[in-house]
């Protein structure tokens, strides 16, 4: 599986983070096309989830809620993983086929460990986070107000050199 891109919104959808690994499948565009484009993304996850809390049975309280895991459509595949907190991890990939059918599950169970394992880890545990101050793409890192704060930038941590290594060490990556 060829994994193109991967993002991380707020429950507001500003994009917190995004990483693109397949270089070909980018075309050259403008940063501005790029935020139009994952503010797209974004609205299409966040209604189709409405959609499925309309449509999906009432919840009986002993099941599983119905949560959006993947679309996928005629050139990729767009997974999602959702926090509690409304934080959406998502990875764009191929339509892959794998011999253990487990493909989707691989990259969903990865989204989960990515949160668990590696945000919480380096990101949400850094001395200098503060929840509601992350520095979101595109932001200059603007003052915080009277406290003269700035705003946390998740490059200055660990996260993305172990996003990038369990992500290249995993079967389905190519």
């Amino acid at each position: 599986m060829t994994l193109y891109s991967f993002h991380i919104f707020d429950r507001r959808g500003k994009t917190l983070f995004t990483k693109q690994y397949n270089a070909h499948f980018h075309q050259k565009v403008s940063s501005q096309s790029e935020e139009e484009q994952r503010k797209l993304v974004f609205g299409m996850l966040f209604s189709l989830r409405e959609i499925m809390g309309t449509l999906a049975p009432p919840n009986d309280g002993f099941s599983e809620p119905t949560v959006l895991q993947s679309v996928k459509t005629g050139r990729c595949t767009v997974h999602v993983y959702e926090t509690i907190s409304g934080m959406r991890l998502v990875m764009y990939t191929d339509n892959f086929k794998q011999s253990d059918g487990n493909g989707n599950l691989a990259v969903r169970e990865s989204l989960r460990y990515i949160y668990a394992n590696i945000w919480v880890e380096y990101v949400v545990r850094s001395p200098l986070y503060r929840p509601g101050d992350l520095l979101a793409v595109g932001d200059k890192g603007e003052d915080l107000g009277s406290s003269n704060r700035r705003r946390f930038d998740i490059h200055s941590t660990e996260f993305e050199k172990r996003l990038d290594a369990l992500v290249t060490k995993q079967k389905w990556y190519k």
